[in-house]
């Protein structure tokens, strides 16, 4: 379990920091008998983004490769995530503040996504290109497939040099090991896996679920909720969970249940996740991306003006994109690549006309996910910001000043906190000799 799991807990930290009485843990920021709920509430998340902003936190860093805007450049839509709605491995939508989240779970119903594991923080494109069979795509790519009158298909690349068809079925073959919640075909039926290293388990002879209102004979075998395979004891068997039936007509195999149909989601091919469209309902929709950048700005294909690429989800800052690149060699320049990359709002304008692969630094709000040492970080520098309203006396400043340094100092020598890479100067005697 983390250290710190909300932004109460840094809240409370904050406060232990001023000397003053800690908020109601159950209230948090809502404590209204609690004057630093109320203040720290209302600078927590300007202070979170700041400090993220300030200094380069590696969990807080993300790799995202950028496709030119062009013409047929559709923006993605994650729409509000409502607790009636099942979502499928690879669903994105947006919580109340506005964040967005893809899931990791197959048939997620009733997982809030600032609550739960089902849901992890979204980075990604918030861009669709039009897939291109020419095109071998990068991990995490966004593209969209259509038949036109308004249909299509939303995927996201799971690896490089992807130039698969997305939506092209993976079938079984009994000499590939399949993986959690990977989809295959078999006889024009679709399969998920339901455990890892999924090998020379034939689908159709899988279990099918348990369900409550068949009546099973006695051998009769199902998979259980638990992924467990379960036989039943005796004829006219209906109504009895396996999982909570206790043995009593149910007999536990202890064998993982490998395959099912029950599932939310599309076949495919297996480098691609299907993440939305118009065939997937409870998955992201597409939007026209209104974009209108000034003269001498794209097209992208074409290298004689700048181009636009949109930013990915989440982006507060560039960060050095190669923060390990070594020294040179003495005797000769160093022929480190530049770019001419210029941050213009939610887009990044280049002369580059093929993929970019961006590192930057996301504005991350996950508390469970951050590290101990910048919650700690974070904790002084809101203690700063409210000790003065919250003990009405700035005796404790320097104090807290002091141990907001300390915790820097300690993430830099930890490697949690980047410095990034500087060139070093260059001896112009030396270079001009080669």
């Amino acid at each position: 379990m983390p250290a710190f799991r909300t932004s109460v807990d840094i809240g409370q930290r904050a406060l232990q920091h001023c000397g003053a009485p800690r908020m109601d843990p159950t209230l948090g920021f809502s404590d209204t008998s609690s004057v630093g709920a109320s203040e720290i509430s209302s600078c927590y998340d300007q202070l979170r983004e700041a400090e993220l902003e300030d200094h380069t936190w590696t969990f807080a860093t993300r790799r995202q490769v950028l496709r030119a805007v062009d013409t047929n450049t559709m923006r993605i839509k994650p729409a509000l995530w409502s607790p009636l709605t099942t979502y499928f491995r690879g669903s994105i939508v947006a919580d109340q503040s506005g964040n967005y989240w893809i899931s990791g779970a197959p048939n997620n119903l009733n997982n809030d996504p600032l609550l739960t594991t089902s849901w992890d923080p979204y980075f990604g494109s918030l861009t669709a290109s039009l897939f291109d069979t020419t095109i071998a795509y990068w991990a995490g790519e966004v593209v969209y497939t259509t038949a036109g009158l308004g249909t299509g298909l939303i995927y996201l690349s799971l690896q490089n040099g992807n130039s698969d068809v997305p939506a092209t079925a993976t079938p079984w073959d009994n000499a590939t090991t399949f993986f959690k919640n990977q989809v295959v075909t078999f006889s024009s039926v679709a399969y998920m896996s339901l455990i890892d290293l999924n090998i020379n388990n034939e689908p159709d002879l899988a279990p099918v679920l348990w369900a409550v209102g068949t009546t099973y004979a006695a051998g009769n075998k199902v998979g259980g909720s638990d992924g467990i395979i379960y036989q039943s004891i005796g004829s006219g068997n209906v109504g009895n969970d396996p999982t909570l039936d206790g043995g009593v007509h149910w007999t536990n195999t202890g064998v993982l249940n490998p395959w099912t149909t029950v599932f939310v989601g599309g076949a495919g091919s297996d480098k691609w996740l299907l993440i939305g469209g118009t065939g997937s309902p409870s998955g992201v929709a597409l939007t026209t991306l209104n974009i209108v950048y000034p003269i001498g700005v794209g097209p992208s294909s074409q290298s004689t003006t700048l181009n636009a690429y949109r930013l990915p989800c989440n982006f507060l800052r560039l960060c050095a994109q190669n923060p390990k690149t070594g020294l040179n060699n003495l005797g000769g320049p160093s022929g480190n690549p530049y770019n001419d990359w210029l941050v213009e709002g939610d887009y990044l304008i280049s002369c580059d006309v093929g993929p970019i692969p961006l590192r930057f630094v996301a504005n991350f709000t996950d508390v469970g996910r951050m590290k101990a040492m910048f919650c700690e970080a974070l904790a002084a520098r809101v203690a700063l910001e409210v000790c003065e309203t919250v003990t009405q006396s700035t005796a404790k400043l320097g104090v807290i000043a002091k141990v907001y340094d300390r915790w820097i100092t300690r993430a830099g020598v930890a490697n949690i906190l980047e410095d990034g890479f500087v060139d070093q100067s260059e001896d112009d005697l030396i270079s001009v000799r080669y």
